[in-house]
């Protein structure tokens, strides 16, 4: 009897050491079992090579393949094993320097210096601006006026504008080169005071202008004669619109397959370039146009063409400054466009200087795009 007792507690107090181990509820209460997960160790990131990256100008622009990289020099950039392009954008000359470097699969740190003996030819791109002496509008009773000299005012501030600023934004690897032609007819308009591409196309060849001939054309006019040059008003009712400028998304719009935009000044144009050059003020409007007819995202934009990310906000690009935190004056929107230095969520996108180095326009429309 007491061998039987003793046999049953022993099986009661392993059925109690089984019943706390499953979890099982005893005495009215209940008891959830907590399972812990299994430890694992967490996994790293193989570390990238790295390559120390200097140059002649400190404080330069570094590009990893033909993108803004976000660092100057001197910096040590990391890259995955094998051939890359470093570029250098120079921050006091502005020109650029490329050289390409086989980086080695290893924890060393390897070095890498441009000199000017990685200097890139600039690649010659050509404007050709329209001068028209007089527009009207369809029916319209009187006649908007440039004289020469007036004409002669906007070339060279086309001239100004890219030879200034667009050659300088793109790291000198654009060599804009001018050609003028002036239309003595007049020329009339569309029904919205706009001189389009099918309107010009034939005055386009009657100057013996063809495909491949130019990268960008420009025709310019002036937008209104309701006030004379003193401010006084001349009586007529002929204002052609204000001051306003105007580019075709498609890079081949014209029948010569050329980029194109208007620029329209309205009244005084010496007053009016002298107003946007001086200081705190925006003398963009040949670059913003520019822009608008090469990097936009809709349609057949040059750039976009040829695989280039530009910013953007509500399908506008040009426009997009505020929604990146740029503010007027534009001009610092427009350069990091054109250097592909616009922040975007830890990336550097836009034109880049690889992009002007690679193929124009009239390159691409004669398929002598590599």
């Amino acid at each position: 009897m007491k061998n039987h007792q003793t046999t049953k507690q022993k099986i009661n107090l392993s059925l109690l050491v089984f019943i706390a181990a499953v979890g099982i509820p005893a005495c009215g209460g209940s008891s959830t079992a907590v399972l812990e997960p299994p430890t694992t160790e967490p996994v790293s990131e193989p570390e990238l090579p790295k390559l120390s990256v200097s140059t002649i100008e400190e404080g330069s622009a570094i590009y990893l393949d033909g993108k803004f990289t976000g660092m100057v020099t001197p910096a040590d950039i990391s890259a995955a094993a094998g051939e890359h392009t470093i570029g250098i954008g120079l921050k006091d000359s502005r020109n650029y320097l490329k050289k390409s470097v086989i980086i080695e699969d290893n924890t060393s740190t390897q070095t890498l210096s441009l000199t000017n003996e990685d200097l890139q030819a600039a690649k010659e791109w050509k404007v050709l601006f329209v001068g028209v002496n007089r527009a009207q509008i369809p029916g319209g009773n009187c006649t908007s006026e440039y004289t020469t000299a007036e004409l002669d005012a906007g070339f060279e501030f086309l001239k100004w504008s890219f030879e200034q600023r667009l050659e300088d934004y793109s790291y000198n690897t654009v060599d804009w080169s001018f050609s003028r032609v002036d239309i003595r007819q007049t020329i009339t308009l569309n029904d919205n005071a706009v001189l389009t591409p099918n309107i010009i196309d034939n005055y386009l060849a009657d100057n013996s202008v063809a495909t491949g001939d130019y990268d960008h054309i420009i025709t310019f006019y002036r937008g209104g004669d309701v006030y004379d040059d003193a401010g006084s008003s001349t009586g007529q009712e002929c204002e052609l619109g204000a001051f306003q400028g105007l580019g075709w998304y498609e890079y081949d719009d014209l029948a010569v397959n050329a980029s194109y935009v208007q620029i329209r000044y309205w009244d005084n144009i010496i007053e009016a370039i002298n107003y946007s050059k001086a200081d705190e003020q925006d003398p963009g409007m040949f670059i913003h146009e520019w822009l608008h007819s090469v990097a936009e995202i809709n349609g057949k934009t040059f750039f976009k063409g040829q695989g280039y990310t530009m910013p953007s906000s509500d399908g506008n690009v040009v426009h997009a400054a505020g929604a990146y935190n740029y503010t007027y004056p534009w001009m610092t929107w427009y350069k990091d466009i054109i250097s592909g230095q616009v922040e975007d969520n830890g990336e550097y996108i836009g034109i880049t200087p690889e992009a002007f180095l690679a193929c124009s326009v009239r390159e691409k429309v004669l398929a002598q795009c590599d």
